[in-house]
């Protein structure tokens, strides 16, 4: 039995959503719960009403560069979903880096009130929820988007920060991937990392067995051996996005206020004619 977040310690609680605590208000309509998984794996069953987002490709609106995208962009897919800026959002996939994305995502563009579904599908279907196949159709409403800067690392950043006493790079990505002896998702013209990156795959942010986020002690003893510290700023990256993003998610429940997600991530940094690549 997991340990109850209340129980963990986190510095901001409120990020995270027990299924108990969900199931007891699925008929709350100021609630409205995101399947950020594939489109099959939301089509073969998902939680009642859950509108679907996928935490990868398209779903989350990115610029020509693999900057996030504008506002009105992720305005339009929020309020087309019946999402409002009152509404309080409960992201969940199996769950992987998908979740990551989509929460960081409402996080950044500003929602007052978005929150991951710890456990994720897993948990909900182990304790014996229910789940349908049926597609909600919440009626569209306005939604603003206003980004939230400090959570955000640009690529302008990025660069102006390599080096830097204060900055860390956190790679979320596998040992093969930062070593330089796998590309990973996505187009990597060079493998490798961004020079002085930390190392910290995002699977060992969840518990093995019940796929809950670890305690806060035992995330910020995994942190900080890498040098992952608060009073830094922390830039998280992967290769595409997601899993960085989780990262960063993470990084926020623990009260990192300097925390960020590099959401270019590799894929941008590898790219660039003017940047370094390490291995």
């Amino acid at each position: 039995m997991p340990t109850p977040v209340s129980q963990r310690a986190y510095a901001r609680p409120e990020l995270l959503a027990e299924t108990g605590w969900l199931a007891d208000r699925m008929a709350d309509p100021h609630i409205r719960v995101v399947d950020a998984r594939s489109e099959g794996e939301y089509t073969a069953g998902h939680i009642a009403g859950a509108v679907h987002m996928d935490g990868f490709g398209s779903s989350i609106p990115r610029d020509e560069r693999g900057d996030m995208g504008s506002p009105a962009e992720f305005a339009s897919l929020a309020g087309g979903l019946g999402i409002g800026n009152d509404t309080t959002v409960i992201v969940y996939d199996t769950p992987s880096q998908r979740m990551g994305m989509v929460a960081w995502a409402f996080l950044y563009y500003g929602h007052a009130d978005v929150r991951v579904l710890d456990g994720g599908l897993a948990k909900w279907l182990a304790e014996g929820r229910a789940i349908e196949t049926r597609r909600p159709g919440w009626p569209a409403v306005t939604y603003e988007a206003k980004p939230t800067e400090a959570v955000y690392c640009s690529l302008e950043q990025a660069k102006a920060s390599a080096g830097r006493d204060d900055f860390v790079f956190w790679d979320t990505r596998s040992t093969d991937e930062y070593a330089g002896n796998a590309a990973g998702f996505g187009s990597v013209p060079r493998l490798g990392r961004i020079p002085g990156a930390a190392h910290l795959e995002w699977t060992e942010l969840l518990d093995g067995e019940s796929r809950t986020l670890k305690p806060a002690a035992e995330l910020r003893q995994l942190l900080e051996a890498r040098g992952i510290t608060p009073d830094k700023q922390i830039a998280s990256y992967c290769n595409g996005g997601a899993r960085g993003a989780l990262g960063g998610f993470v990084l926020q429940i623990l009260g990192y206020d300097r925390g960020q997600a590099y959401a270019g991530s590799f894929q941008q940094w590898s790219n660039q004619p003017d940047t370094v690549v390490e291995r």
